[in-house]
């Protein structure tokens, strides 16, 4: 089950970018599944303000947002191409959530030994 992503501030940006976004964002929310389950998100948002620096080139600060009921999951970061940032973003929260599973993992096999 794909949960719903909020994009926030991308109403700027062209529909085939979003969508794209989007699609990038996919994988990850699989990732997630396999190792915790969808039901456990409460929310996924995905934020972008941009500013125009260096001559008129637009800015972006992203923030990407897991909350969940195992913990929140937060990246940020800025750049110049919005996609490349999400690829960026998307490989970061990934790592997050991996080690929150590996976590969970040895808290249960100390407990258990």
């Amino acid at each position: 089950m794909m949960h719903r992503l909020d994009l926030v501030g991308f109403d700027r940006f062209d529909v085939d970018t979003v969508e794209e976004v989007k699609e990038k964002m996919k994988p990850l929310i699989n990732k997630y599944d396999q190792m915790f389950d969808t039901d456990t998100i409460q929310a996924f948002r995905l934020s972008v303000k941009t500013t125009k620096k260096d001559g008129g080139k637009d800015l972006h600060e992203l923030t990407m947002l897991l909350n969940t009921t195992l913990g929140d999951f937060r990246v940020r970061k800025d750049g110049w191409e919005i996609l490349s940032l999400v690829d960026e973003m998307e490989s970061v929260l990934e790592r997050q959530i991996k080690e929150k599973k590996e976590r969970i993992i040895k808290d249960r096999k100390g407990r258990n030994a």
